[in-house]
């Protein structure tokens, strides 16, 4: 049965549909958006992307004098690079679509849902939909809730979710699919809504606060769904600022059917520029290991490589190495982006003592850093 609430929407949907029956698929719609990121360390960088909280809000601004909204078909948002989702398949596992697919039963509401795929759950997010296009006060619903969840990469390597939505007024829940690239493009198709009904406004967020939902098998009939990968959403500060942008399809379709019935219009979202900090950082080598001959004759030349790691914040430049100990050499290198490694060959002459048990010592330094591993060989006599 019906509660007070959705038939009193549902009556003047009907009344209010008549009235406006007819009049022309273009609202004349603006869209807005905004983009929240901030580093769940405290701490943006220049160049190393960290673990980030982020947010993405977007609102449909229909004319007073609308008497209808236009629903959303597509979103293609285009994010600064300096973001990138980074799925985790063993924190996170991926949502296949033996679990979750638009064949589920997508209106048992968001715990039923999320107990499809209770350890895919990457973010939250909640919703605003005008009840069968009609742009009045009284048909706005703003129960909407969204969750997230990880569908891993696509064949180019793309990072790609699904998201899920349900609105417990219209008792009817959709299906989403999106992915992002790595020139920040995310493209999510939108399903046709319950009677067509259009979008006023949604955000999305990752990992995102926590979202009470309810759950009857729950201690006191509700629990909260929140994103279980920190380290899902990363960023970086390169430029000082990060600029959003959005381009939009509205048009209308008819339910269930998703047919086009009108035109479409597409609509370029007003792009959201902020300014962010980015620290410049500190190279830091580490973890230097070597390859090379076990038995060495003095005097010769033998080539050894020695394997560094850039653990720190920034790039490693200016990079030397020098061997001491029972040889000499040096060798210069390119410089090493955090978080990479680098190796590098040496070729180093012998000086040891015949039949002695050599020990080749390698300094790597850089601007600001520096670590040194040990070889040792036998010298033949």
């Amino acid at each position: 049965m019906l509660s007070k609430r959705v038939a009193a929407l549902t009556c003047l949907v009907v009344l209010y549909g008549l009235a406006v029956s007819g009049t022309a698929s273009a609202a004349g719609e603006t869209m807005t958006l905004e983009t929240s990121v901030k580093p769940l360390g405290g701490k943006l960088y220049k160049e190393i992307s960290v673990p980030a909280s982020m947010s993405l809000s977007v609102r449909v601004h229909t004319p007073d004098a609308s008497p209808k909204v236009n629903p959303l078909k597509r979103a293609v948002m285009k994010f600064p690079t300096d973001l990138s989702y980074n799925p985790d398949n063993k924190r996170t596992p991926v949502c296949s679509d033996s679990a979750l697919s638009e064949q589920s039963n997508l209106s048992g509401g968001v715990a039923a849902t999320v107990d499809l795929c209770p350890r895919s759950v990457i973010g939250t997010g909640t919703a605003e939909i005008y009840l069968a296009k009609i742009h009045k006060p009284a048909t706005l619903v703003d129960d909407p809730e969204l969750v997230i969840f990880n569908a891993g990469r696509d064949g180019q390597g793309n990072a790609k979710m699904k998201i899920y939505a349900y609105s417990k007024t219209t008792n009817v829940g959709i299906l989403m699919f999106g992915s992002l690239t790595p020139k920040g493009v995310q493209d999510v198709l939108i399903p046709v809504l319950a009677e067509d009904s259009a979008t006023a406004s949604f955000v999305l967020s990752i990992p995102g606060p926590g979202l009470t939902v309810a759950d009857p098998e729950a201690p006191g009939g509700t629990r909260t769904i929140r994103g279980l990968d920190p380290s899902y959403a990363k960023s970086r500060c390169s430029t000082g600022e990060w600029t959003t942008g959005g381009t939009f399809t509205l048009g209308e379709r008819a339910y269930p059917s998703g047919v086009d019935t009108g035109a479409e219009t597409v609509v370029e979202a007003t792009p959201y520029t902020t300014e962010c900090l980015g620290l410049a950082g500190r190279a830091r080598l580490e973890g230097a290991r070597v390859k090379g001959p076990k038995t060495v004759r003095r005097g010769t030349r033998r080539v050894f490589r020695i394997t560094v790691r850039n653990g720190g914040t920034a790039t490693a430049k200016s990079l030397r190495l020098k061997v001491s100990g029972s040889g000499r050499g040096q060798a210069n290198s390119a410089s090493i982006p955090p978080g990479a490694k680098r190796s590098i060959p040496v070729r180093v002459k012998v000086t040891g003592r015949k039949g002695s048990a050599a020990r080749f010592t390698f300094r790597i330094s850089g601007r600001g850093t520096a670590t040194r591993v040990v070889a040792r060989a036998r010298v033949a006599r």
